[in-house]
């Protein structure tokens, strides 16, 4: 498809409901300077309201996804500017930690340091199987960051991770839940998109919907947590959606075609 809107290190697109957001600065391996930040979240941001895109795919190619920050940049500039690095940073972790509809990331090859933390922060991560993730900054007297690692892996393994940055290859990053799904070397995209589409399948509406009840219920207290989310679906019985959707889910139900079991076999 063609460009969503013109971006040198960035190819978006619009495909099923899906924006596609593909990393694309092969000069750096899609390292994170100043532009690839801004562009990234200037794509966002023009998704953030569209109505015809409910999820979002963020990907490299089948090779690599993005090798952390520039840090030939980080060695060049004086302390103002790394300042001013680090908040165009943050502004770009806030953007993709919080977004409101789901995320996921698409991982081939190594991703170290802060190209692991941009594929945490999105809400599933599906890796090649030649990827491997490492929290890397440690080598260069920073910090990776911990919050989304271990809310993934769990504390022991994302301490671990931190203090050595020593990589894990794809399929330990299975084992421990930094990712939830392999596929084979060169079928990343297709793989991703195709579960990318079926989260699209629910529409926007639903989807921001559903992507608050995950950014919201998973700080609150079990019973605080089981009131909010009864709210939630109190809420959702009185839009058109639900009553559109139950009707022909009805009907599916009755005619012996399930839509809860439509996709069980495919999995078994």
């Amino acid at each position: 498809m063609p460009n969503d809107r013109p971006y040198e290190y960035i190819i978006a697109a619009v495909e099923d409901g899906v924006g596609i957001l593909q990393l694309d600065h092969a000069e750096k391996r899609n390292a994170l300077g100043w532009e690839l930040h801004r562009e990234i979240i200037a794509v966002l941001d023009h998704w953030a309201d569209d109505d015809d895109i409910a999820c979002i795919l963020i990907i490299g190619n089948e090779d690599y996804f993005c090798a952390g920050w520039r840090l030939d940049i980080l060695d060049g500039i004086s302390p103002d500017d790394r300042q001013e690095f680090v908040d165009l940073a943050l502004k770009l972790m806030r953007t993709i930690y919080d977004y409101p509809k789901p995320t996921i990331a698409a991982v081939a090859g190594f991703a170290p340091g802060y190209g692991m933390d941009v594929a945490n922060m999105c809400d599933i991560t599906i890796a090649s199987e030649n990827a491997s993730f490492g929290s890397t900054q440690v080598k260069y007297a920073m910090n990776g960051f911990y919050h989304a690692l271990q809310s993934r892996v769990g504390e022991q393994r994302a301490r671990r991770m931190l203090f050595t940055g020593d990589p894990i290859d794809a399929n330990e990053a299975l084992r421990v839940g930094l990712v939830d799904e392999l596929a084979k070397a060169g079928s990343l995209r297709k793989t991703a998109l195709t579960f990318a589409k079926q989260i699209a399948e629910m529409g926007a509406e639903l989807a921001v919907v559903l992507k608050g009840v995950a950014l919201r219920a998973s700080n609150m207290n079990h019973l605080d947590a089981l009131e909010y989310e009864l709210s939630v679906t109190h809420d959702l019985t009185q839009r058109g959606i639900f009553k559109d959707r139950l009707g022909r889910g009805y009907a599916r139900l009755k005619a012996g075609d399930s839509p809860a079991v439509e996709r069980l076999k495919s999995i078994k």
